[in-house]
């Protein structure tokens, strides 16, 4: 038996057909299978006018959303066919043409040039010329010069988003676009004299700031001239559009072309504080990814702000070059603590840490004075107040501040000094000032602190945990924070559960509720505190509106505390600095922190060592700044000069900074004086006071506490 097996497939679109054909012997026989795998294809379907119509509408807008050469394409084709048509419709009608490319040519003229309409004769000619030369209006006129507009107009707006890479070098740099960034652009633009001297480093001559914002336009540019005033000059601030984590972007603004590089924080991102660091992060890593792109040997300075202090090494980790790293939240925080611990330094603050004050932190180098010790410098600098030294340390400068009065500085030290001017920040002769020297103190003197305090925090920010934080770092103090915000208890209490504090020191009670609301805020009894601190809420959307919330809980508070002596130390945190203008003559410290941190971000980038030197004035531990009794040192009653305040000062292992005289405490200063002339004389009362520069570990010594009312 003989058996044979074939197969045959063909395949035409979607049908297969298998045939199978078997024989055995004599006998066969055929099988035929059809196996459909995709449904029949409709038969086509003709066009109907209204999808032919669709389809070359379609086809138009696709075209003319090409840009102005393709839309005049368009207009172009219309005026062919308008001409055509109707010089075809002139030929037909009348005899006055030889031929018909006559008749386009005459009507082509007609719509293009309206002076050709009297020139017709005849009725056909008369009405073709006036449809043709309407025609010509809408079409060749009308629509050239709303193109030709359109298209400027595109081109105006393209340039002013400021989409083109800049063509400068050894500019500043400020990547991103917050509430620190118009403040830091007023203290580059005021700071002429240190700016200069930073540019002249780097083999520059004028200043340009370059700014990188998500997208710009004239709303920014007005908020800008609306913030800094008369002070802005427009020649010199840049900018370009664009997300400060895409390279591409980056590039466009010259990053490694720039002499410095700032990235400030932002209180009211979407997203809150891990959002901000995050960002600033990974804009770190793609700098230093493509550090290619930086010259060599003209690495730019990079200053960043971190909110959360646990980040900080992740973000040193991500840029390899001169990073400059400010702990916002952590900065902010020690201020408010001390303050609240010392009201009145504020005022202080206000003037070291802002440009628009009078005295300011300057670092010189003296190489003159090295090997003399430091309690004859002390005397050396008639308009300067000398507190210690900058020493280069690695890759980075270690503060020796308030340093004992043997201590010598070295030529490559740093002096740091509090001066209204740089060139005042000079010493006088080395004669007089050795000649100057009071004799070696035997001791640092004590300084009283009150060992339990009850503070009351309204609002509810990122920096509670860093502020409760900051006053668990204080040993031989005890806190009770209550803490009365709108936020649900139990989503601030998550947030702060990785906060470590000692319990038998401070405890933190969160009290729901809105303190503009005069029944929670009675509630929580405000009279029974030591301090009051307002802070400003960065749950809501922006600046103005938290310093409104601020405003009014600041002004209902004052409306149900007693008018006695004993009312709570009142500290307020604001965002915009045009509503400190509010707080004049009126009791309680403000504080404006984005322009103290922005101060911070500036003058860092211009000098670096200032970061050390305000991490150890404002920093936990080390030095701090201090009001010192006027009878601790003997100074009551009688006429003294500020030279034999500074002798009283050094002989107690401190410096004296300046005054305070309660008398002007409602004033606007403060009544503040930092680094008057030495030859000034006061009679000081016992309530008036000393601004020292002290150690707190060496001189804090608990006092009896007096409960509040």
């Amino acid at each position: 038996m003989e058996t044979s097996r074939r197969w045959k497939t063909t395949t035409t679109g979607p049908k297969y057909d298998v045939r199978r054909r078997m024989s055995t012997g004599s006998a066969s026989f055929a099988v035929r299978c059809y196996f459909t795998l995709a449904p029949k294809p409709t038969p086509p379907v003709s066009l109907s006018m209204p999808v032919l119509a669709d389809r070359l509408t379609f086809a138009l807008e696709r075209l003319i959303q090409r840009g102005a050469p393709y839309q005049l394409l368009v207009i172009a084709g219309l005026i062919v066919l308008v001409a055509l048509g109707g010089g075809l419709l002139a030929w037909g009608l009348t005899d006055a043409f030889a031929h018909p490319g006559a008749a386009v040519w005459w009507a082509f003229l007609r719509l293009t040039d309206p002076g050709y309409l009297g020139d017709d004769e005849g009725t056909a000619l008369r009405v073709i010329s006036t449809v043709v030369t309407v025609l010509g209006y809408v079409l060749f006129m009308g629509s050239l010069i709303a193109i030709l507009t359109q298209s400027l107009s595109q081109t105006m707006r393209r340039l002013e988003s400021g989409l083109t890479p800049i063509a400068v070098r050894d500019h500043v740099l400020i990547l991103g676009w917050t509430n620190r960034t118009a403040p830091i652009v007023r203290e580059l633009m005021l700071s002429e004299g240190r700016v200069r001297r930073f540019l002249s480093r780097r083999g520059a001559r004028r200043l340009r700031i370059v700014i990188l914002a998500e997208q710009v336009d004239a709303r920014l540019r007005q908020e800008l001239r609306d913030q800094i005033g008369p002070a802005l000059k427009h020649r010199q601030v840049i900018f370009r559009s664009g997300s400060s984590m895409r390279i591409e972007h980056l590039q466009r603004v010259a990053f490694g072309q720039a002499a410095a590089i700032l990235l400030p924080g932002a209180d009211f991102e979407l997203g809150g504080a891990q959002v901000t660091d995050t960002r600033i992060i990974k804009t770190l890593m793609s700098m230093a990814r493509y550090s290619s792109y930086r010259e060599a040997g003209r690495v730019p300075i990079v200053v960043a702000e971190i909110f959360d202090t646990q980040k900080i090494p992740i973000a040193r980790r991500a840029y390899e070059g001169a990073l400059q790293i400010i702990a916002g939240d952590a900065f902010i925080s020690r201020l408010i603590a001390q303050n609240a611990r010392h009201p009145g330094l504020s005022y202080v603050y206000a003037e070291l840490l802002s440009y628009a004050h009078g005295n300011e932190v300057y670092v010189r180098r003296h190489p003159e004075l090295a090997g003399q010790p430091f309690g004859a410098l002390l005397y050396a600098f008639p308009e300067a107040v000398l507190l210690g030294v900058v020493r280069p340390e690695g890759r980075g400068f270690r503060p020796l501040l308030n340093p004992p009065a043997t201590f010598t500085p070295e030529p490559e030290d740093r002096f740091v000094l509090v001066a209204r001017r740089y060139e005042a920040a000079v010493p006088s002769t080395p004669a007089a000032a050795a000649g100057a020297a009071p004799a070696l103190p035997a001791g640092r003197m004590t300084m009283t602190v009150q060992p339990q305090r009850r503070v009351l925090i309204l609002g509810w920010s990122h920096k509670v945990r860093v502020l409760i934080q900051e006053f668990a770092s204080y040993p031989g103090e005890s806190f009770e924070i209550d803490v009365l915000s709108v936020v649900p208890a139990a989503e601030r209490a998550a947030a702060m559960r990785r906060l470590e504090v000692p319990g038998e020191r401070v405890r933190v009670r969160h009290l729901e509720g809105d303190y503009t609301v005069r029944a929670d805020l009675e509630r929580a009894g405000p009279a029974g505190y030591d301090n009051v601190i307002l802070l400003g809420s960065d749950w809501l959307d922006s600046g103005e509106e938290a310093d409104a919330r601020t405003i009014l809980g600041y002004v209902l508070l004052r409306a149900l505390l007693p008018e006695d002596a004993r009312d709570p130390a009142v500290l307020v945190e604001l965002i915009d600095p045009a509503n400190a203008r509010l707080f004049r003559r009126r009791p309680g410290e403000v504080i404006i922190s984005p322009v103290i941190l922005s101060h911070m971000l500036a003058h860092a980038a211009l000098r670096q060592e200032l970061t050390a030197v305000f991490g150890e004035l404002f920093g936990p531990g080390g030095a701090e700044i201090f009001f010192r009794a006027v009878g601790d040192y003997g100074l009551t009653g009688q006429p003294v000069t500020f030279r034999d305040v500074q002798r009283q000062a050094a002989a107690a292992g401190e410096i004296a900074l300046g005054v305070r005289l309660q008398r002007e405490a409602d004033g606007p200063g403060g009544g503040v004086y930092l680094n008057p002339s030495r030859t000034q004389t006061w009679t000081f009362r016992p309530e008036d006071r000393i601004v020292v520069l002290t150690r707190y570990a060496e001189a804090a010594s608990p006092t009896p506490h007096r409960p509040r009312p």
